[in-house]
């Protein structure tokens, strides 16, 4: 989830939009949850105060991504490593990572029909800023059929706040993610009005699928309120990055927009060490 510092498409309240995040209609929602429920959320290492349950029996967690039971339950299963640490606000990775296999694994990436033509502009500058590091993983864009697929649907709000999208989770069986929703809410196109917009918000998205967590993800700073926790997913510090960083910090994984679409140096650093 990113937060921009203007109220358009972002938020009327709360002033934050959904993570880093073919038109469908809206999905729907209800706050009625179980505490058995608010227990598997937290158990897999998510914010048990900030989910919804959506009409189909999935859960919006942290107003950004799109789980099911099943999910939930195999997050909550999970193993911790024995590297496990926890710090204060830097960036982080899941246990769970692309496997490269020691070389260079190629990703495919494909977006869906119905965008605005700065869509494709925009995921062409966040595949960039991956490729431009020549990191051991590249991104490739395809037509249609990518590993990692963006489509798009009328995601709405969630706890007061207007949806930017909604990843498919973290890496499995060494594969990325297999992608996430983009918005196409009359908020959301509000604030995805440029393809700097739409190159910030898939950027990020894209960060989850490959096994990243929010870099603010202890207190959730861009934002205010609860921070999360590492639950089974893990929460393990990248060794080199900043050990503070306040809501006003410029990283490509910070849990609300800020309006930048650029990587900073620790962002460099950690896609460097996590995939040299």
């Amino acid at each position: 989830m990113k937060k921009a510092p203007i109220l358009l498409g972002i938020a009327c309240l709360a002033i934050f939009a959904s993570c880093k995040k073919s038109a469908t209609p809206q999905t729907e929602m209800t706050n009625v949850v179980t505490q058995e429920e608010k227990a598997l959320v937290a158990s897999a290492g998510f914010n048990s105060g900030w989910f919804e349950k959506t009409s189909d029996g999935k859960y919006l967690i942290e107003g950004d991504i799109l789980l099911t039971k099943t999910q939930l339950q195999e997050l909550s299963n999970g193993t911790l490593s024995n590297n496990f640490i926890v710090a204060n606000e830097e960036h982080y990775r899941t246990f769970n990572l692309v496997n490269t296999g020691g070389g260079i694994r190629t990703i495919t990436v494909s977006l869906g029909a119905g965008f605005p033509s700065y869509y494709s502009a925009g995921l062409d500058q966040a595949l960039a800023h991956y490729n431009n590091l020549n990191l051991s993983i590249r991104f490739n864009r395809v037509a249609t059929g990518g590993q990692i697929q963006i489509t798009g649907a009328n995601l709405g709000r969630s706890f007061g706040g207007c949806i930017l999208g909604q990843s498919a989770g973290f890496p499995t069986n060494g594969n990325p993610a297999a992608g996430f929703t983009l918005s196409t809410s009359k908020c959301a196109t509000g604030y995805i009005n440029t393809a700097a917009k739409a190159d910030e918000v898939m950027a990020h998205e894209l960060g989850h699928c490959i096994g990243f967590r929010h870099t603010d993800y202890v207190n959730r700073a861009s934002c205010g309120g609860s921070g999360e926790t590492a639950g089974t997913i893990g929460a393990v510090w990248i060794d080199g990055t900043p050990t503070t960083v306040s809501g006003s910090y410029d990283s490509w994984m910070m849990a609300c927009t800020n309006g930048n679409p650029a990587f900073n140096s620790a962002d460099n650093l950690a896609l460097k060490t996590v995939y040299p």
